[in-house]
């Protein structure tokens, strides 16, 4: 056991902004207001949220449907770069921004018609539509950075151009009502072009009843050269909203990936503290680092050929490209358990604090140039809105130089503890996720159980820890 603290420490002023991550976020805001001082329990109504997922499958290609795919996605391709010339003129020029699709569809018939002939009236159609949700976007990012709602180091660009190395780099968009996927042959048929491709893998979100297809978007991968559908699919998940009213406080860091403390679960005050560690993710970098830098050295050696120098760089992406999945399969693998076992000890809202400006803090490999606690965040929220868990952002600046249990100043000390005046010592990761636990109105306990997990890229590891006397 670790110490808690021994009084419930109050919640902070309401000016501290809450931020909904997730679908039953932003319904429990609805029906109950701020989450700090919604009580502790809320409706036990079944409720419904709708929303949007992705199913990804790999197509099977032969030397045809390959030919095929290269000559639609390099016309795609073609479409979006002219229209993004012709807008990012517009922006920089005239200071205007055109995020209609409109303007793009009624060139279809003039200086856009050969790649109208070839995607069909519907694709034409819903890749303008992809033009200008892009540029909605960004028209969204601008207002985000207006009103301070970005970080300092967040830049906001226009949509560029679909372009690697001077080549473009294809994709092929399809409208919801222009395919269908055949489950039982595993193939995609295509309607205008009357061509069917074989895939494999299989949908997660499609085959769920009443499942909605959206639009269906081909890329290619070439660090695998391999060919990848993304499906859109609508869905509707169900839950018992607020079924306990018990929350969960979660620090994300360096060393420890994710640190997580629940409110007390029985009369002795005793809460649960999950802690998962980030090695698995440093040593990938590390290793990764290591052979893309061997790469640089050799094509910084003004005698290597040509040849080799490509096959160098085809090296170098391929690298890149294997260390962001393992980084992404890390992330997907903590955040699936993590809110498993929010679910079995009954956590019903999650609050998470953001590291905000973690970056600038130390220098070297243990800032945010290793990975994105971003990415890691809407891991966590997506994961939790699946099993109807509310997810929200509580900002933790100086959550960790402050003691949960008496509000003061704590020191930091060596294996990652602080040790506070008073005279006890506590977890840092822990108290920053009982600091952050309090902000969004929660109680924090006095005593917790730890659970231990190492997160690699196949599954995710429980590690024995040893019980300890509170300090």
């Amino acid at each position: 056991m670790v110490a808690g603290a021994v009084r419930g420490l109050e919640p902070r002023a309401l000016e501290l902004e809450v931020v909904p991550l997730n679908a039953w976020a932003r319904l429990l805001l609805e029906l109950c207001g701020d989450p700090r001082t919604g009580g502790g329990r809320w409706a036990q109504a079944l409720q419904r949220v709708r929303v949007v997922r992705t199913d990804t499958l790999r197509l099977l290609t032969t030397p045809e449907l390959e030919d095929f795919l290269r000559r639609v996605g390099d016309a795609t391709a073609r479409l979006i770069n002219m229209e993004s010339y012709r807008r990012r003129r517009l922006f920089f020029e005239a200071g205007r921004i055109d995020y209609s699709w409109m303007s793009a569809w009624v060139r279809r018939r003039a200086e856009y018609y050969s790649v109208y002939k070839l995607l069909g009236s519907m694709n034409f159609h819903e890749a303008c539509r992809l033009i200008g949700d892009q540029w909605k976007s960004f028209v969204g990012l601008l207002k985000a950075a207006k009103e301070g709602k970005l970080e300092p180091w967040q830049r906001v660009q226009p949509p560029g151009y679909r372009k690697r190395d001077g080549q473009r780099i294809p994709i092929v968009v399809v409208r919801f009502d222009n395919y269908r996927i055949d489950l039982e042959k595993r193939v995609i048929r295509f309607g205008y072009w009357n061509v069917s491709i074989p895939f494999k893998g299989k949908p997660r979100w499609l085959t769920r009843p009443g499942a909605k297809q959206g639009r269906l978007i081909i890329t290619y991968d070439p660090a695998k050269k391999r060919w990848y559908a993304r499906i859109s699919v609508e869905v509707v998940l169900e839950g018992k909203l607020g079924n306990s009213g018990l929350k969960a406080g979660v620090d994300l860091g360096r060393e420890r990936l994710i640190a997580l403390v629940t409110e007390p679960l029985d009369e002795k005050g005793e809460g649960i503290a999950l802690l998962y560690r980030g090695g698995p993710l440093k040593s990938d970098c590390f290793y990764f680092e290591r052979k893309i830098a061997e790469i640089d050295r050799m094509l910084s050696d003004p005698r290597s050929e040509e040849v080799d120098r490509a096959v160098l760089w085809e090296m170098r992406r391929r690298l890149y490209s294997k260390m962001r999945k393992r980084r992404e399969q890390i992330f997907a693998n903590a955040a699936a358990h993590l809110v498993k076992m929010c679910e079995e000890h009954g956590v019903a809202v999650l609050l998470l604090g953001y590291p905000r400006g973690i970056a600038q803090d130390k220098p070297g490999k243990g800032n945010t140039s290793m990975w994105s606690y971003r990415r890691l965040e809407r891991r966590i929220a997506v994961a939790a809105e699946n099993r109807g868990i509310p997810a929200f952002e509580v900002p933790e600046d100086g959550t960790s130089k402050t003691c949960a249990r008496h509000g003061c100043e704590v020191q930091r000390g060596p294996r990652g503890l602080v040790r506070c005046p008073h005279g006890h010592v506590m977890h840092a990761d822990l108290n920053a996720a009982m600091n952050i636990l309090a902000r969004g109105g929660g109680k924090v306990p006095m005593r917790v159980k730890v659970l231990s997990f190492i997160p690699p890229a196949s599954k995710v590891i429980a590690v024995n820890v040893k019980s300890s006397n509170p300090a």
